[in-house]
């Protein structure tokens, strides 16, 4: 097996630089004037910025950390916002059902009450009649226009059919 190339570290013979706070609200001030960390270049930055002791290393470094904290935050954000709109989504869609069945309970009220009313209707006394008799094969109901046969468990008898009106009373 061959060995990977591995690049040794080695330290760098500038001393390590300690960014203070005022020293990096100037560099992000900077950072945003020249348009900000993908058009800002170190060598741009270190001479907008001409603080003597600061290197261009230095301020490679610091945008390079500067970038990649910037990255991951805009990641976050993003993720933040699609599980608020996943969120959001589910809440309308909680909403949405909500409706559905409050809309189906009230058009189920209606039928209900439509229904309750023709069969109040029906039952109210009319000066119409019907005949019922019984014949040898089942019951006969004959009355203004009908005329049905049901046999004794109260089946319809052949080919006869009854009618809507009369099933529900509309005719009487």
């Amino acid at each position: 097996m061959e060995n990977p190339i591995v690049r040794f570290y080695t330290k760098s013979k500038m001393p390590r630089l300690r960014w203070a706070s005022d020293l990096h609200h100037y560099f992000v001030y900077v950072v945003n004037q020249l348009g900000g960390e993908r058009k800002a270049t170190p060598k741009k930055i270190v001479q907008a910025m001409g603080v003597k002791s600061l290197t261009l290393s230095h301020v490679k470094s610091h945008l390079q950390m500067y970038r990649n904290k910037k990255r991951r935050d805009s990641v976050q954000e993003r993720r933040m916002r699609q599980e608020m709109r996943w969120r959001q989504s589910q809440e309308h869609l909680q909403i949405y059902e909500r409706l559905r069945d409050a809309t189906e309970f009230m058009q189920n009220q209606r039928r209900l009450s439509d229904n309750k009313e023709k069969t109040i209707a029906f039952l109210k006394p009319s000066n119409k009649t019907m005949e019922v008799g019984h014949a040898d094969d089942g019951v006969v109901a004959a009355g203004y226009g009908a005329n049905v046969r049901l046999d004794s468990t109260g089946v319809l008898k052949g080919e006869e059919k009854l009618s809507l009106g009369l099933t529900l009373g509309l005719n009487y």
